[in-house]
């Protein structure tokens, strides 16, 4: 199996939807981990696969306008679907981790500085 590259992460109808890019250019639609569409990476590549009796359609937006948290334009039964993209927010609440945790660190350099400042030691 070639690495892939996972670009997004959609839950519809309890099932879980995986958009990837694999190592040799292609990109997959993954139904609970089974493969549904397979086809070349291109902006505007279509996927197309069922859900019961519901018919989905998946395609990348153009980068001038499609978010970077929205990639993914999701179709069910013909008609626009708005889904949140699992993916991007893991890196949003990745991105608000570092964000303390170099706000902390900051913050502990600064009291270090202040204290000796404040209170220098007293050699004799």
């Amino acid at each position: 199996m070639s690495p892939m590259l996972k670009l997004a992460l959609y839950y519809i109808d309890n099932h879980k939807i995986e958009v990837v890019h694999t190592f040799f250019g292609k990109e997959k639609i993954l139904l609970d981990g089974r493969t549904v569409s397979k086809k070349l990476t291109e902006v505007g590549s279509e996927h197309t696969f069922t859900i019961g009796e519901n018919r989905y359609w998946i395609a990348q937006r153009e980068v001038s306008k499609g978010e970077k948290l929205n990639r993914f334009e999701i179709r069910k039964n013909g008609s626009p679907i708005s889904l949140v993209n699992i993916l991007s927010q893991k890196s949003s609440n990745q991105m608000i981790l570092i964000v303390i945790l170099c706000g902390l660190g900051t913050g502990f350099i600064l009291g270090v500085i202040i204290y000796k400042l404040i209170w220098p030691t007293v050699s004799l």
